[in-house]
């Protein structure tokens, strides 16, 4: 039976569990297809406007399907205008062939759903229709974000029915991980609600790499990377040197966004071992000094025309939404899936075990 990947929320690591899974079931020797039924991450690919996330899952699960086929109905308009003309009929109509080329020959489809299972639903296309529609089981993925995550979860579990029974918890910090192998545990399973795993937050999967905020920002490289560096968090550097250094020293792996006339910062910042990446702002390059300091250090200086605040807020979209780009992402999110989840459960479940 294929696989519904869902969740209550948006941001919740629906296509870390999808890559890991599928990686593990390839290795496997199960032939494994993915399919997207509605994209909103519309981007150019060979001249044609196609679903970036759908692009990016199938290059790192190494499966050739027509990307087109793949996720057959892209959001390229505001949501709003989309619903005011899109033919429910006719949507679940494209859904059900894209889905039959991408299923043929494959031991098991993962469809990836919406942000949240809700989305879509004025068109047909919200993840509760569409598993009905497929005839596909369903793994929720959900964040602990508060406890009130455990009221959303139920209020899905009566909606999608039997297709429901199992969950995977995302991106936990410590105290939450306990939380729910306790006391959220006990009241999930009492409504027939299976964890089939905890997985803890790992900077690494929500960080970026260096060349992705070059291309995001549309920035200059003044030095370029000495090797693919990742950046797991942010520092904007709008505070004085000494005061800059605790937050430098206390941050881990971390770009500094700062104005690119701050020299006294950028000093500071290059000798403090966490800084790993320099972003400046204001379109200011920086002095010959600076140049020379970063290439000895090895920090890479990208250099952006917009101002620091509006650099901050396109950078904490990304963090937001990071990819799972690379092999040693996709590693990651395997070795995580593997250790904390029970993938023999989770195949039972799916009649593969």
């Amino acid at each position: 039976m294929d696989l519904m990947i869902s969740s209550v929320e948006g941001k919740s690591g629906k296509s870390a569990i999808i890559i890991a899974l599928g990686t593990i079931l390839r290795e496997r020797g199960i032939n494994v297809g993915y399919f997207k039924p509605f994209g909103s991450s519309p981007e150019y690919h060979n001249g044609e406007i196609v679903d970036g996330d759908t692009l990016n899952n199938l290059t790192l699960l190494e499966i050739d399907d027509d990307v087109r086929d793949a996720c057959p109905v892209v959001l390229e308009v505001p949501y709003a205008e989309f619903v005011n003309v899109a033919n429910p009929v006719d949507l679940r109509s494209v859904v059900k062939k894209a889905y039959a080329k991408i299923s043929e020959d494959k031991d098991i489809v993962l469809i990836e759903g919406s942000s949240d299972y809700r989305v879509a639903t004025s068109v047909g296309l919200g993840d509760i229709a569409v598993a009905e529609m497929l005839n596909a089981s369903t793994l929720l993925v959900a964040k602990y974000s508060n406890d009130f995550v455990i009221d959303k979860i139920l209020t899905a579990k009566d909606l999608f029915g039997r297709r429901l029974e199992k969950i995977i918890f995302n991106k936990l910090s410590g105290y939450k991980r306990s939380y729910v192998d306790g006391i959220a545990g006990s009241v999930l399973n009492k409504r027939g609600m299976d964890i089939v795993g905890v997985i803890p937050r790992d900077p690494l999967i929500g960080g970026l790499f260096a060349d992705e905020i070059k291309e995001s920002l549309h920035g200059e490289y003044v030095v370029e990377p000495y090797e693919n560096i990742i950046v797991e968090n942010m520092i904007v550097g709008a505070m004085s040197p000494n005061t800059a250094v605790e937050f430098f020293r206390k941050t881990r792996n971390a770009v500094l966004v700062t104005g690119g006339d701050r020299t006294d910062l950028q000093i500071v910042a290059m000798e403090i071992p966490n800084i790993k990446m320099i972003v400046l702002t204001g379109n200011v390059k920086p002095t010959k000094l600076i140049v020379e300091r970063a290439e000895r250090n090895r920090i890479p200086l990208l250099v952006v025309t917009e101002d620091t605040l509006t650099t901050t807020e396109r950078l904490e979209k990304m963090f937001d939404s990071a990819r799972i780009r690379g092999d040693e992402k996709r590693d990651r999110v395997k070795e995580l899936f593997e250790s904390f989840v029970s993938v023999d459960r989770l195949l039972a479940y799916l009649d593969m075990d």
